[in-house]
């Protein structure tokens, strides 16, 4: 079998499995309501959140980034991108704890956004929650493509489509228990993949080989991968990408609603603690920081430069395939595979809770009953497949990290509102809109207007986070807003809750 054929067969090997797994959970459990399809139906054990958690914060960038990562800042890289990508996550955690106390029967976040701030700013943080979604599935896409096309030589525009396609299409049909029962399966998938290959990986580059390589790039000026700081865990550049990374991952994680839609499905408070406690820390933080060394290690011990890599996200399928050979290309290929359609799925979970919730019967069909509701987000999920694909078609040789670090000013500005809004009831929607503006135009201004272009991200990313915390906590002793969170606990939406 050629290795063109054989990426096929991988490929759609891999989707048929997963299809049957959703249309086997669509029928051992009968999607019958809202709460079925979005937060299916509140009584999912602590170990399937576990995994579930895992594999959906485990990203195509979580790999592929992490090790660009390694081959931009050496033996720091990885291990910055893992401890500012979990920082958001210990955040999230009393987040959603309170909001599950405070308003135990909703099921998004628009929706407390509503009640707390009303509608406009709930309109607001509605587009930011589908832009991100739409944005993160989109990456899940892209690093798919890259890995099929460097392993195979596939068309990366027809992988790129066709994996979104998969992803929406087993969250149209099992909703958000597709996602969480197939993410078991792509658990032990992914946990093999990485005990089995990366102690081989390691063997064969080397660990002399890569710490000279490192050697040699942090003092040889010639040297194509030239970095004084390579060796250096304390790098000045990698730890500015490690609080850039806190930023980027701030609003990847708070306003993408699948994390609080798997929240909402937990069995109780204390499950979903430890499964997000345990999903993370535990289970997903060694990856980056093993990925941003092994193969940061392997491309400076093999002196290759981005352009031999076409971009540097290329570094993680060009290190296996060298060498581990066509196995160490298969294993990678459905290591990416795996950690792209979980983490799609899941957001794509959130699409659908969105648009079912805070859209269809607010905006379109006030007088609709479950099955319509269900069904219409169902068809957004498919619809946001084909957006979602064909803009991820049209990404081909774009740096996944550069674009990763990019979204954080974008989404960064509105989680001060969120967080605060949540603890502090002298907060005012005048103020909380303020802030938003306030971030996203200086995080902007700063990334277009400074020259130095290792500067200019890292301010951005800065300003875009930190200066609506200040607006709003400089605020808060003048405001004369008290708001009444008791209310919040008697909040019903308009579909039936499963207890």
């Amino acid at each position: 079998m050629s290795n063109f054929a054989m990426g096929y067969v991988i490929f759609f090997t891999f989707a048929a499995v997963l299809m049957i797994i959703a249309a086997f959970i669509n029928r051992r459990f009968p999607i019958e309501n809202v709460d079925e399809l979005l937060a299916a139906g509140r009584r999912v054990p602590f170990g399937i959140i576990s995994a579930s958690v895992f594999t959906a914060w485990v990203w195509t960038g979580t790999i592929m980034g992490a090790s660009e990562a390694g081959v931009w800042y050496g033996v720091s890289g990885g291990f910055n991108y893992g401890w500012g990508a979990i920082i958001p996550f210990i955040i999230f955690i009393p987040v959603a704890l309170r909001l599950r106390r405070i308003m135990p029967n909703t099921t998004t976040f628009v929706e407390f956004i509503r009640e707390r701030f009303g509608d406009k700013l709930a309109n607001l943080f509605f587009v930011f929650g589908v832009a991100l979604v739409l944005y993160v599935c989109v990456m899940q896409s892209v690093g798919i493509a890259y890995a099929f096309q460097y392993a195979f030589g596939m068309s990366y525009k027809l992988v790129a489509f066709v994996s979104a396609m998969l992803f929406s299409g087993y969250i149209a049909v099992a909703g958000l228990r597709g996602s969480i029962y197939n993410s078991v399966f792509q658990f032990f998938v992914i946990m093999i993949v990485v005990f089995i290959t990366v102690p081989f990986l390691i063997k064969e580059i080397g660990f002399e080989n890569m710490y000279n390589g490192l050697l040699q790039a942090s003092t040889d000026t010639q040297h194509p991968n030239y970095n004084p700081e390579a060796l250096s865990f304390f790098s000045g550049a990698g730890l500015s990408y490690g609080f850039s990374a806190v930023v980027v991952a701030m609003g990847q994680v708070l306003l993408s609603q699948g994390y609080y839609s798997t929240a909402a499905s937990a069995s109780s408070s204390r499950s979903l603690l430890w499964a997000y406690l345990i999903g993370t820390i535990v289970a997903w933080l060694p990856i980056p920081i093993i990925f941003g060394n092994v193969v940061g290690g392997g491309v400076y011990s093999l002196e290759l430069t981005a352009e031999q890599l076409a971009v540097s996200s290329g570094a993680a399928p060009t290190i296996f395939s060298h060498f581990l050979g066509s196995y160490g290309a298969i294993a990678f290929v459905i290591l990416i595979f795996m950690a792209g359609l979980t983490t799609g799925g899941n957001g794509l979970a959130g699409i659908q809770a969105m648009f079912t919730i805070d859209f269809y019967k607010k905006y379109v069909n006030r007088n609709a009953v479950e099955k319509e509701q269900t069904s219409f987000g169902r068809k957004v999920t498919f619809l946001s497949g084909v957006v979602i694909g064909l803009v991820a078609s049209l990404l081909e040789g774009v740096s996944l990290l550069k674009i990763d670090i990019f979204s954080g000013i974008l989404f960064a500005a509105p989680t001060a509102s969120l967080i605060i809004g949540l603890w502090s009831d002298r907060l005012n929607t005048k103020v909380a809109f303020l802030s938003i503006l306030g971030g996203l135009l200086s995080g902007l201004t700063a990334y277009f207007t400074i020259t130095d272009q290792d500067l200019n991200w890292f301010v951005g990313n800065m300003l875009s986070l930190g200066v609506p915390f200040v607006i709003i906590l400089l605020s808060l002793p003048f405001s004369r807003e008290k708001y009444n969170f008791v209310k919040l606990k008697d909040y019903q939406p308009e579909h039936k809750v499963n207890y």
